[in-house]
């Protein structure tokens, strides 16, 4: 194997997103695997063993997270807007800062709202273009069935970090999408559990769920906020618009 396809330890804990210390507390323990190079045995780690360490001992490292501070690692929110233009706002202001090496962002929208959003996008983020060309932002839209928008989401996750990705930022209009519109409550519920059990807590992405308040009932939104728990450790401003 050549020393390209291997990350130093300060790449390997960006990928992650957990401290150095935690990274050497596993490869210590042998639940790691790791190579030492040079006269000072630094550890150098292959991409898949990370990956396959994340998907395989997700609980240890949200724990290590947890215990490091970097609580913000992952972060599941429910996002409400009460006019179109606010759903815009929102998500601007969501994704405006969140570009550069390393990070890639998912924008899902329906066509004709997501052409205005990038528009918007653009005049504060001047790299957007560039970043969409490069698969820094990735344009789509939700599927018709939570199933098969889960699938999307385990494929394109993995293909970001297998490229180089440490750290994953989406903007979702669930209510304006299909999936929204096509299924019942009930349904959309189930799918959001789905996703924070099996995708959200084994990725290090950081999620907004949009949903238009115009059609929810107070029940419902509070049902939404039960199952996007990490929205209470954020201004409720940036949440409700």
């Amino acid at each position: 194997m050549s020393a390209p396809e291997l990350l130093d330890i300060k790449q390997a804990a960006a990928l992650l997103q957990v401290s150095q210390a935690s990274l050497r507390r596993w490869t210590n323990a042998g639940k790691l695997s790791c190579f030492r190079i040079g006269g000072r045995r630094e550890r150098r780690f292959r991409r898949a063993d990370l990956l396959g360490f994340l998907d395989s001992h997700s609980a240890v490292v949200r724990g290590d997270r947890a215990r490091d501070g970097l609580h913000d690692a992952t972060a599941h929110l429910c996002g409400l807007y009460a006019s179109d233009l606010a759903r815009l706002r929102q998500a601007v202001g969501f994704l405006a800062d969140r570009g550069g090496v390393g990070n890639v962002c998912f924008l899902l929208m329906a066509p004709d709202v997501r052409e205005r959003l990038v528009a918007l996008l653009e005049r504060r983020r001047p790299s957007l273009r560039s970043d969409i060309e490069a698969g820094r932002l990735v344009l789509a839209e939700y599927a018709d069935f939570a199933g098969l928008q889960l699938e999307f989401w385990e494929s394109q996750f993995a293909a970001a970090l297998r490229a180089g990705a440490h750290s994953l930022h989406v903007v979702g209009d669930v209510s304006g999408g299909p999936l929204g519109r096509r299924s019942s409550f009930e349904e959309v519920l189930e799918y959001e559990v789905e996703f924070e059990r099996s995708i959200s807590r084994r990725f290090p992405v950081t999620t907004l769920c949009q949903y238009d308040a115009r059609v929810l009932t107070g029940v419902e939104t509070a049902r939404l906020f039960r199952v996007h728990g990490d929205a209470f450790r954020y201004p409720v401003t940036n949440l409700v618009t």
